[in-house]
C-alpha cells in the first residue's frame, strides 16, 4: 500500500515538473531579458500619440518623449516621461503604456479652452489656468481679467451671468475685476448669417464693488427694455444707441448713449 502511494507520488511530480520547469524558466527569462534590456537590445522603435488633439502637435510630443526614453523597452522610466509630458500648457493629463514589442502608447487628454484669462492665458472647463507660449486670439470664447490668484473668483462669476442672462439675446463677452475689486462686463447682441456669427452691438455694464449680484439682477430685468426703448421716454433709446449703462446707482442706473445720456430708475 506504501508503495503504491509513493509510485502515485512520483507520477505527479513527473507530470508537474515541465509545468514548473516552463514558468522558472519564463521567470529566468523574464529577468535575463530585463538585465539586457539596454537600448541597442530591446529599443522603443515607435512612440503613438493617442487623443483628440485640436491644439497639440504629434510630432511635438513625439520629440518629448523620444528625448525622454534612457533605456530599452523595459526599462524605459514612463513616469518621467509623463512628468516632462505634464509640463507641457496644453496637456490636461496623460498616460503611457508599453506594446509589444518595441512601442510606447501616449495617451493624452488636451486641455479645454472655455475663456482667455489677461493677455497671456486661458481657463479650462475646471476654472483652472493654463499658459501656453502662444495665445489664440481667433477662438469664439469670453475673456477674463482680473489680478493674480483671482482667476477662480472671475470664472465662478461668469457662471452666474450666464445663467441669469440664459434667455437674454446678448450674452457676455467679457468680464473684468479690477484692483480696486470693481467689477465690470461687456454684453453683445450677436446676429446668425449663414457664414458666421457677427457681433452687431456691444454694451459696457458697469456694476461696480458692492451688491454686484443685486446690481446683476436689476441689469437683467432693464435690459429688455432698454433694447426696445420702451417705457423710457425716448424713442432713440435702443441697444443700437447704447455704449455704456451704469448700475452702480442705490436705486436706479445711468445710461450713455453715442451721443447723449440718459438715467432712470
Amino acid at each position: 500500500m506504501k508503495r503504491k502511494n509513493k509510485t502515485s507520488l512520483l507520477k505527479k511530480i513527473v507530470r508537474t515538473s515541465p509545468t514548473v520547469f516552463a514558468v522558472a524558466a519564463l521567470i529566468y527569462g523574464g529577468l535575463l531579458l530585463k538585465d539586457l534590456d539596454i537600448p541597442t537590445v530591446l529599443p522603443v522603435e515607435e512612440v503613438r500619440v493617442i487623443g483628440e488633439l485640436r491644439y497639440i502637435n504629434n510630432d511635438d510630443i513625439e520629440v518629448v518623449v523620444s528625448n525622454g526614453i534612457n533605456g530599452g523597452y523595459f526599462t524605459v522610466n514612463l513616469n518621467n516621461i509623463r512628468e516632462q509630458l505634464k509640463q507641457q500648457p496644453w496637456i490636461k493629463d496623460v498616460s503611457l503604456r508599453r506594446r509589444w514589442p518595441a512601442s510606447l502608447d501616449v495617451f493624452i487628454t488636451e486641455q479645454k479652452p472655455v475663456a482667455y484669462w489677461n493677455n497671456d492665458g486661458y481657463i479650462n472647463e475646471s476654472g483652472e489656468v493654463f499658459k501656453p507660449a502662444e495665445v489664440v486670439r481667433k477662438l469664439n470664447l469670453p475673456i477674463l481679467n482680473g489680478p493674480e490668484g483671482h482667476h477662480n473668483n472671475v470664472w465662478k462669476f461668469m457662471n452666474v451671468l450666464y445663467q441669469e442672462m440664459a434667455l437674454l439675446e446678448f450674452e457676455v463677452v467679457r468680464l473684468d475685476l479690477d484692483e480696486r475689486r470693481s467689477w465690470q462686463l461687456v454684453v453683445a447682441e450677436q446676429k446668425e448669417t449663414e457664414a458666421s456669427t457677427a457681433v452687431v452691438n456691444r454694451i459696457d455694464v458697469k456694476l461696480g464693488r458692492f451688491e454686484t449680484e443685486k446690481r446683476l439682477q436689476r441689469f437683467v430685468r432693464i435690459l429688455p427694455s432698454l433694447a426696445t426703448g420702451q417705457g423710457l421716454g425716448d424713442s432713440m433709446l435702443t441697444e443700437k444707441n447704447i455704449k455704456v449703462i451704469d448700475m452702480r446707482y442705490p436705486n436706479g442706473f445711468a445710461v450713455q448713449m453715442i451721443d447723449t445720456q440718459v438715467s432712470g430708475a
